[in-house]
């Protein structure tokens, strides 16, 4: 299993978030802690067949659903579609 990142860019600076990997996998869904959300949050990802980069950005019109805790967003790719994050 491979780590993907929410980012969130700053001028010249890129914020990281891990996604839980293991709801991810289990549940087709994104789960984020809601003291991490903020405006801005993408998800980079490949389109036709890897050739184009285009962001997925995590807006509160995407939540699908919410706990206590959490906000819940589809994920509408394959985690192949995702793009590495750069170290």
């Amino acid at each position: 299993m491979r780590t993907i990142y929410i980012r969130k860019d700053y001028g010249n600076f890129t914020r990281r978030i891990l996604l839980d990997m293991a709801y991810l996998v289990s549940n087709k869904k994104i789960r984020l802690p809601k003291t991490y959300f903020e405006d801005g949050l993408y998800l980079p990802y490949f389109k036709n067949g890897g050739k184009e980069t285009e962001n997925y950005f995590l807006s509160k019109d995407k939540i699908i659903s919410e706990d206590q805790n959490h906000f819940y967003f589809k994920f509408p790719f394959k985690p192949e579609q995702v793009e590495d994050a750069a170290v």
